[in-house]
């Protein structure tokens, strides 16, 4: 009877036969059920990368029909040698800096201006969105149609007041600025969107003492707002400095990349090389040191925000 209970209260008994087989086959069922997931992604987004990598060391022109022919870094050295590549990287960077620094500063005024309930704000917050919901090429079709130097709206209304007509995406001192704003336009809403959401959130307690202290609204703005939405801010930034860095959807529909490359950008320069001059092996070379631009930017910034913090 004792060696029986013996056995019944060993390590067996604790851990009957088969318990550790049973805590694995749940764990292979778990990457059984993700394999498919897994798959559509390697196809999707993993392959493709190695294989542009791979080809942005090759010489390659579809249009000749030949075999891509290894070069090693000859199509990065080309690039960086090349004066339009750093046209299009001045521009793009010019583009992203004062499209979201003006999509920020918009964004956190309207989020200040709709924090307190007043009548009708609802209303107005879905027609502040409604940009956000149209498509990039949709924008810039209506862009180019409002803006038409004889016939768009805009000039219609300029020429109503008495104001001369102005050529707002043919002009090599407006195009640019007039690609800001109509990005501007469209993408404010979304920083503001995520804004408002997290000052929302904001404790009530923070604000109330602030304001019994005698603190004024641009010190709690300044001490209070900031520091509590930082995370916020930075992840709202980063989402935009990401998307504009791509911009490409209005400079198709608008001005093409001119006039005379005042708004050529780096995704504009990639589309140019590798879908109207066929070289792939280049535009490939193209899009890897537009990544190695977006994570410099992007890391530089974290690093600044982990350092202040």
């Amino acid at each position: 009877m004792t060696a029986t209970l013996q056995s019944e209260s060993g390590p067996r008994a604790a851990m009957p036969p088969g318990a550790r087989r049973g805590t694995r086959r749940p764990r292979v069922g778990r990457f059984v059920v993700m394999s498919p997931g897994l798959l559509f992604l390697a196809a999707l987004a993993i392959y493709p990368t190695i294989y542009s990598l791979v080809i942005s060391l090759t010489k390659w022109r579809v249009t000749t029909g030949e075999a891509p022919e290894f070069i090693g870094l000859g199509n990065y050295g080309a690039l960086l040698a090349d004066p339009s590549f750093w046209n299009s990287v001045r521009v793009t960077l010019v583009f992203v800096a004062f499209s979201v620094l003006i999509e920020f500063l918009l964004a956190f005024g309207l989020a200040l201006l709709f924090f307190r309930n007043f009548p009708g704000d609802k209303v107005m917050r879905a027609l502040i969105l409604m940009p956000m919901l149209v498509a990039p090429v949709v924008v810039g079709l209506l862009a180019r149609f409002s803006l038409e130097p004889t016939f768009g709206v805009v000039n219609q209304l300029l020429r109503a007041v008495g104001l001369p007509t102005t050529e707002f995406l043919g002009s090599p001192a407006l195009a640019l600025p007039t690609l800001i704003a109509i990005d501007v336009w469209q993408w404010t809403p979304f920083l503001f969107l995520i804004l408002l959401a997290a000052m929302q959130g904001l404790p009530e307690e923070v604000i109330e003492a602030s304001k019994l202290d005698g603190a004024s609204w641009p010190r709690i703005i300044w001490h209070q707002f900031l520091p509590l939405l930082k995370y916020a801010i930075l992840v709202g930034v980063l989402l935009r400095l990401i998307d504009s860095f791509r911009v490409y959807d209005i400079v198709f529909m608008t001005t093409r990349g001119g006039p005379i490359d005042v708004t050529s950008t780096m995704s504009w320069q990639i589309y140019d090389v590798g879908f109207r001059s066929f070289t792939i092996s280049y535009a490939a070379a193209y899009s890897w040191l537009l990544l190695i631009l977006v994570l410099i930017v992007v890391n530089s910034l974290i690093r600044r925000m982990s350092v202040r913090e």
